[in-house]
């Protein structure tokens, strides 16, 4: 019996030392991770000291760095990632961002902007349409761009950052299928503006040359009509209207 007891209390004091042991060892591990916290915190090593901006082509590094409001200099680790985010998607422009710390000093935003497809003339300015029909900005000039005219759209309804405000959704559908056909373009022929002002009744124009297109159904086989007219005919710097809004061989007139 005596055996046992001492057994049992030798046991029972080993038990204690070991949790003793553990307890000071979860302390010091606790104030190192303190520690080390505290120092990431505080020293200038990890103070951001250089903000990359990937895959931006409207807007500049300069203006996409403002627009996170993430500064050089703080820390990286007092960087809110998730703020950031949203205050780059409050510009029409972007579509999507990514951002991500590079330790132990770099911040890397990745950026998936909307395309620039198209304007519409309001007074002196210009406004720059996406190809989902969303309205990124207003600008002063459109100098050096390819951008597509787009008339028919009530000007004062427009609001920068919104989705044109249209009566008939085909109108939206419309821009994002020839921003497509546009995309895929490999001809030498551009298309230089669109008159939405029919939907029954649409034209599509390559300078001074009108393409009645009609409806927007079979639009890829259309416009491939027309250009097949304008190349053959040597149509491209001549003024008049060629009409593939019917079945059959198309029409077309020059202005004398």
């Amino acid at each position: 019996m005596a055996e046992n007891y001492i057994k049992m209390k030798n046991e029972l004091h080993k038990k204690k030392l070991k949790r003793k042991k553990f307890v000071k060892i979860l302390m010091a591990f606790i104030v190192l991770i303190s520690v080390l916290i505290t120092l990431c915190l505080k020293l200038s090593y990890f103070n951001v000291e250089k903000i990359e901006v990937v895959n931006n082509k409207n807007l500049t590094k300069e203006q996409i760095v403002k627009l996170s409001k993430i500064s050089q200099g703080s820390n990286i680790f007092y960087v809110n990632l998730k703020e950031s985010r949203t205050n780059l998607l409050n510009n029409s422009n972007i579509m999507d961002v990514n951002i991500k710390r590079n330790f132990p000093s770099k911040i890397i935003i990745t950026v998936k902007e909307r395309d620039a497809v198209f304007y519409i003339p309001k007074d002196s300015k210009f406004l720059i349409v996406g190809k989902d029909g969303v309205v990124l900005e207003e600008k002063g000039t459109i100098e050096n761009t390819k951008l597509i005219k787009l008339d028919g759209i009530d000007v004062k309804t427009v609001v920068v950052g919104k989705k044109l405000n249209v009566q008939d959704k085909r109108a939206i559908e419309l821009i994002g299928e020839i921003t497509e056909l546009y995309n895929l373009n490999i001809s030498k022929y551009s298309i230089t503006s669109v008159n939405m002002n029919n939907l029954l009744n649409i034209n599509i124009f390559y300078n001074n040359m009108c393409v009645k297109i009609g409806t927007s159904d079979s639009l890829r086989k259309k416009l491939n009509k027309a250009l097949n007219v304008i190349d053959t005919q040597g149509l491209i710097d001549k003024k008049g209207y060629i009409d593939v809004s019917y079945e059959g061989n198309p029409v077309f007139c020059i202005e004398k």
